[in-house]
């Protein structure tokens, strides 16, 4: 069995050391494993500009297509291809400014240009399966973890593949993991969730057992709600509405089984995302001769007066 890792942080740094000790986690339950990982800082990848080229192949039902950047230009296929032929993927990464670094996050957009690649993972019967560390260096990452567990979703296919995620903060310094064996024990454990959960997929079609860190939503274990103007609430993640209730001074937010149907990233979700992308493109094509004489009559040069001007670079 195939085991990939995500990193985006500093070579040799903390989020690499800890992935080799979840891909030691994986070598506990699976010795013969093939384990390896790729840091995202080593990679060229070439950001996504949103020509929605990919879109419209896939909305055509073309799962052939690619990126217009093409197989060679950047290191985003030579990746896929590993995610690809891998049973189980691990995702780890710093938090910034309450985000992972822009470098994840730019490889995630470039899936869309990814093939069949979703093709293959979506559904809850054929996901791959999967895990998330996150560090910190204070107590501002709130919503790391929600993003993390949302980036590793997109990877596997579906959040049910999710195994097992964590964050750890107060970790700012270089390689101050190797000062903090309870979080390098936490991470090892996670491999080992991560290879379980793998074994148990090859073995019985069934999908892991989230042991991650609790979050209020039951689907992609959110630790946030969203509260709307006249009082009901929804998962921002999910999309999911909820009841909330007070029982002996705390409060219960309860979804229920027919609402969790209708989630974002279920089957329900996914095909009124790909509709209302649809009629998007639908109507642009509509509109495709009134948008281009208005584009030229009154913003053409209105954009181009008003685009800041930067200054060249020393090569």
């Amino acid at each position: 069995m195939k085991f990939f890792g995500i990193c985006c942080g500093r070579k040799n740094g903390n989020t690499e050391l800890l992935m080799a000790e979840a891909l030691d986690g994986v070598k506990d339950r699976i010795p013969d494993a093939e384990c390896s990982f790729v840091n995202l800082q080593d990679a060229e990848i070439k950001s996504c500009i949103g020509c929605e080229t990919c879109m419209k192949h896939k909305l055509k039902g073309d799962m052939e297509f690619r990126c217009i950047h093409g197989m060679n230009e950047d290191h985003f296929y030579a990746i896929e291809q590993q995610m690809r032929a891998a049973d189980g993927i691990i995702v780890s990464a710093p938090a910034y400014n309450l985000l992972p670094p822009g470098i994840l996050i730019r490889f995630l957009n470039k899936m869309h240009a990814s093939g069949d690649y979703r093709a293959i993972t979506q559904g809850v019967d054929i996901c791959k399966v999967g895990g998330c560390f996150s560090i910190g260096g204070t107590d501002w990452t709130d919503y790391m973890e929600n993003v993390m567990r949302m980036i590793t979703m997109e990877l596997v296919g579906v959040y049910d593949g999710v195994a097992d995620a964590v964050h750890f903060d107060f970790l700012p310094g270089f390689q101050l993991v190797l000062a903090a064996p309870e979080v390098l024990a936490r991470v090892r454990r996670l491999g080992q969730n991560v290879a379980e959960a793998a074994l148990k997929k090859k073995e019985t079609g069934e999908n892991p057992e989230y042991r991650g860190d609790w979050g209020v939503c039951p689907y992609c274990h959110s630790n946030m709600i969203r509260v709307f103007e006249d009082g009901h609430v929804s998962c921002p993640q999910c999309n999911v509405e909820g009841t909330v209730s007070v029982e002996n001074g705390k409060l219960r937010v309860t979804f229920t089984e027919d609402a969790m149907q209708k989630s974002r990233w279920a089957p329900y979700g996914q095909k009124l995302h790909m509709e209302n992308i649809g009629k998007g493109h639908k109507r642009t094509a509509e509109n495709a001769g009134l948008i281009r004489d208005r584009f030229s009559d009154k913003y053409r040069e209105k954009l181009k007066s008003w685009r800041a001007k930067l200054p060249e670079l020393e090569k």
